[in-house]
C-alpha cells in the first residue's frame, strides 16, 4: 500500500530565486541543502544530474511534503506537453486572497479561482512556479464529501497533497495500480481541467478522463488521460523541466504482485527483503519507493 507522499523532486534554473520564492509568497521554509550524488542521477536516468545543487523546501504547516528544487539549465519547458508528472496539488486556505497575492509574485497565475465540479466544493487556481513547475493551489470547502477526507490547512499555504500524472492510456495505469497495491483506484471520472484544455487547443468545456489512487494517509496521486499528440519520456534536453520523480512511503508487506524495480537499494538495518528503489510507471514516469519504517517516512509527521 502506498502510505504517504514525502518529496517531490523538481527543476529549477535559478535555485536562490526559487528559494525565495517560496518562503516569501508561501512560506515555506528551508530544509536541507546538498548535491545530487552519481549514483542517484545514475537511478533518475540523469546522469546530467550529477553533482547539481539542490535545496528541500517544506511546507509551514501539515505533513512534511518536501519541495526539493534541482538547479539546472534554463529550457523551453512547459508542463502538461509531456506525459508524466505535470501538477502539484497544494493545500491553501483561499484561493481568493491568494490569488491577489500571487498577481505581484513571481507566480504566474493561470486560471481561477474557479469551483472544479457542479457541487462547489472544490475552489482552485492554477499557477506556474518561478520554473514554469504547474501548481494546483487547492481548498476543498467541506472535507467530508470529498475522496480524501483530510484537515483544512490553518497557513495559507500547506502541503502538497496530490501529484498529478499524465498518462496515454489511462486504463494502462489505473490497471498498473490496482494490479501491485491494495489502494483504491476510482475512475475513470470526466473532469473539466481548463489548463490541460488550453495546452492542447481544446474546448474549456472539454472533459478529461481522470484516474484517482488513494493513499492511507490523506494522500492521492490523479491520473490525467492525455492527448495522443502528448510528447512521450525522457524529454528532449532542450524541453526538460518540472517534476523528474516524486517519493511516497509504502508497507512492502502489502504488495500484490511483485515490483519491477529500476533500481534499488536495502533497507538500513532491515533483515528482509524491504526495499528502497525507484520504479518506472506505464506513462514513463519514475516514482521513488520508501519503507513506512525508514526514517524518511517515520519525519512525514504533522508539524
Amino acid at each position: 500500500m502506498l502510505k504517504s507522499l514525502l518529496m517531490v523532486w523538481i527543476m529549477t534554473f535559478d535555485l536562490g530565486h526559487t528559494e525565495q520564492a517560496y518562503q516569501d509568497f508561501f512560506g515555506y521554509t528551508l530544509g536541507e541543502r546538498d548535491i545530487i550524488t552519481h549514483e542517484l542521477a545514475l537511478q533518475m536516468s540523469r546522469p546530467d544530474l550529477s553533482g547539481a545543487r539542490y535545496t528541500t523546501l517544506y511546507p509551514p504547516s501539515g505533513p512534511r511534503v518536501g519541495l526539493c528544487f534541482i538547479e539546472g539549465p534554463q529550457t523551453d519547458y512547459y508542463p502538461m506537453r509531456h506525459l508524466g508528472w505535470n501538477a502539484i496539488e497544494i493545500l491553501v486556505a483561499d484561493p481568493k486572497t491568494l490569488k491577489v497575492k500571487l498577481d505581484s509574485s513571481p507566480f504566474k497565475r493561470l486560471a481561477g479561482p474557479d469551483f472544479l465540479t457542479p457541487a462547489q466544493n472544490i475552489l482552485a487556481l492554477q499557477a506556474l512556479g518561478p520554473s514554469n513547475e504547474l501548481l494546483y493551489l487547492t481548498h476543498i470547502i467541506d472535507p467530508t464529501t470529498s475522496f480524501l477526507v483530510i484537515p483544512h490547512t490553518p497557513t495559507p499555504v500547506g502541503q502538497t497533497f496530490i501529484m498529478v500524472l499524465g498518462t496515454p492510456d489511462l486504463s494502462a495505469s489505473m490497471t498498473f495500480f490496482e494490479h501491485h497495491f491494495v489502494n483504491p483506484v476510482k475512475g475513470p471520472l470526466p473532469f473539466k481541467v481548463e489548463v490541460l484544455s488550453n495546452a492542447y487547443q481544446l474546448p474549456i468545456d472539454h472533459l478529461h478522463d481522470l484516474g484517482l489512487v488513494t493513499f492511507s494517509d490523506g494522500f492521492a496521486l490523479e491520473l490525467d488521460q492525455y492527448p495522443s499528440t502528448a510528447l512521450p519520456l525522457p524529454a528532449e534536453p532542450n524541453l526538460s523541466g518540472g517534476v523528474v520523480m516524486v517519493t511516497a512511503s509504502y508497507d512492502p508487506s502489502t504488495i500484490k504482485v511483485p515490483l519491477q524495480w529500476q533500481s534499488t537499494s536495502e533497507a538500513s538495518g532491515s533483515h528482509t527483503q524491504t526495499q528502497t528503489g525507484i520504479i518506472k510507471l506505464p506513462s514513463g514516469a519514475l516514482m521513488q519507493l520508501i519503507p513506512e519504517s525508514s526514517p524518511l517516512a517515520a519525519s512525514n509527521i504533522l508539524n
